[in-house]
């Protein structure tokens, strides 16, 4: 399996409706908008076509001019702001690839982990644009504001998570996007990671893949229990740079890779392929602001 992170900007911005003199029904795209008071939509099944702005065709409560889903429940906010929706997006952190995923399992380039082979779906998208669904755990050094979920330390040196349960699989990838406003002075350590639980009656196993400060030493992580493989790294907490972290399982291996403006880092482990049903993000010693979760099982 082979996966790429893209950074991306937060948007709620529909695709243009200017002049013209389109009926609904008709064609459009960025190039040729719909008239006044119709909007593009970019999910119709044939195509994207012109709606009546003021209706509301899914029957969800969301009048079309500001749902990015037509044809479905939801659509209130569109991560990555190529107007089609969160919720019915094929990959909702980037726009959609020139050419087609070719494994047609509906899951777009980037975000498929293996774009040849059918399977894959999107069993989780988090955007932190809302309150989180009860279904998450979350320590009181996190809170969801502003299109973030942001963890503020508190006593130094303490771990922070946040988590929710996921359909196990044993091949999963896990995306995020990040940024540091600060590392808390006096920490000795300090991390940013995402992580995959096995949580079982008879035990508990975590695989940890981010970036960890000791010292004045950058180091990308990959940790499954006792075992821990390292790289180096650098600039992993500077506040200039939007980083992208993948955490990848595939049967017993699992991969972390982070992307930055300044530098890019890839570690690899063996696990004992585990079939994950947790997934969360973790924080300690940093004031540290992500912008989505993104999971995709096969």
């Amino acid at each position: 399996m082979r996966c790429s992170i893209l950074t991306t900007t937060l948007s709620v911005a529909l695709v243009a409706c200017g002049g013209g003199g389109t009926q609904p029904g008709d064609a459009c795209d960025s190039t040729n908008p719909c008239s006044k008071g119709q909007v593009c939509d970019l999910t119709n099944p044939g195509g994207p076509a012109c709606l009546d702005g003021s209706g509301d065709l899914d029957g969800d409560g969301i009048p079309n001019d500001k749902d990015h889903c037509e044809h479905m429940a939801g659509g209130t906010y569109d991560e990555d702001g190529d107007g089609i929706g969160d919720d019915c997006d094929a990959c909702p952190i980037a726009k959609p690839p020139a050419t087609a995923e070719a494994d047609g399992d509906g899951v777009d380039a980037p975000c498929d982990p293996d774009p040849k082979t059918p399977g894959d779906k999107i069993v989780l998208f988090q955007g932190f644009n809302a309150p989180l669904p009860g279904t998450w755990t979350a320590s009181a050094a996190w809170q969801v504001m502003g299109g973030e979920a942001i963890m503020t330390p508190g006593a130094t040196n303490a771990i922070e998570q946040l988590s929710v349960p996921v359909s196990p699989s044993a091949h999963m990838a896990v995306f995020t996007t990040y940024r540091i406003d600060q590392v808390a002075a006096g920490a000795t350590n300090a991390d940013v990671a995402v992580t995959t639980t096995d949580r079982l009656p008879l035990g508990v196993t975590t695989i940890i893949c981010g970036g960890s400060r000791v010292g004045a030493t950058d180091l990308l992580r990959v940790q499954t229990g006792a075992t821990e493989n390292n790289a180096m790294a650098m600039n992993l907490f500077d506040p200039a740079s939007r980083y992208g972290l993948l955490e990848q399982i595939d049967g017993g291996k699992a991969n972390c890779a982070v992307t930055s403006t300044k530098d890019n880092n890839a570690v690899s482990s063996d696990t004992t392929g585990e079939s994950m049903n947790e997934i969360g993000l973790l924080a300690r010693s940093a004031t540290a602001r992500f912008a989505y979760v993104l999971v995709v099982a096969h």
